[in-house]
């Protein structure tokens, strides 16, 4: 699984504040991981929000297909991670991710290149 950080603000990412988050995504992925048509690829958005935490897990399975699970946390009095409610969804920013993702996995495991390609190619945030 590819892991990327998206950040509100300028503050650090706090990597234990989502370390029961990826815990729960852990428990979520299928098994077996490998099958014919899951390679057994994904990634995971940990989404530092302003008033939310978001853990977005997605892997790709049934050839062409991204299965997604969202956790959430406020933040403001510290509640633990739960599945996203009706409503909580895929923040706008986390989109431009996942949108390379898809060209990642279109041109590598789509293309016959393979996992190990797909896994090498990451997105990479304009700097300012």
């Amino acid at each position: 699984m590819k892991v990327y950080e998206i950040l509100y603000g300028y503050q650090e990412f706090d990597q234990f504040a989502f370390d029961e988050a990826l815990k729960l995504c852990a428990n979520e992925l299928p098994n077996p991981a490998v099958t014919e048509t899951r390679p057994g690829v994904g990634f995971i958005l940990s989404h530092q929000g302003r008033g939310w935490h978001y853990v977005v897990l997605c892997w790709w399975d049934n050839e062409n297909e991204l299965p997604t699970k969202i956790f959430v946390r406020k933040i403001a009095n510290s509640e633990r991670w739960k599945p996203a409610a009706v409503g909580q969804a895929i923040c706008v920013w986390d989109l431009e991710v996942i949108w390379f993702e898809r060209n990642a996995y279109i041109n590598t495991v789509m293309a016959g290149e393979g996992v190990d390609e797909y896994l090498s190619r990451h997105f990479m945030q304009p700097q300012k």
